[in-house]
């Protein structure tokens, strides 16, 4: 034992107590869990841009419209961003689409896709 350990009391420690963690602060983001709802961005908008083709191309349809809305994302070697997309006035649609690590130098794919989906129905992990 150090010598100023050993001058110490038992219940005293030469190493700082850890920092405290406010339980009150919401946490924006956690890894793996799923981040809060945000408004699209012109990025989440170029991001829908460039998965359009292989959404239209799985539904076997053409859409004329295809408006990113609201956002989550989640961090895994790379992100996943699920997106709320309006396809028509009354039609919504949620993508998952993955982008990978910049070094890898691919562009966003789309990983999977729920239809029928309204304005007021939560984005949520799929």
């Amino acid at each position: 034992m150090c010598s100023d350990c050993a001058k110490l009391p038992s219940s005293e420690s030469p190493i700082s107590d850890p920092p405290v963690i406010s339980e009150t602060a919401p946490a924006t983001m956690m890894t793996g869990g799923l981040s809060d709802t945000k408004e699209a961005t012109p990025e989440i908008q170029h991001i829908v841009n460039q998965v359009k083709p292989q959404f239209e191309s799985k539904e076997n349809r053409s859409c004329a419209m295809f408006t990113a809305i609201v956002f989550k994302t989640q961090v895994v070697a790379g992100i996943n961003y699920f997106i709320k997309v309006q396809v028509s006035d009354t039609e919504y649609v949620h993508l998952r689409v993955f982008q990978s690590l910049p070094h890898e130098n691919q562009g966003p794919s789309l990983v999977s896709f729920q239809t029928g989906k309204t304005r007021n129905d939560p984005l949520t992990y799929f």
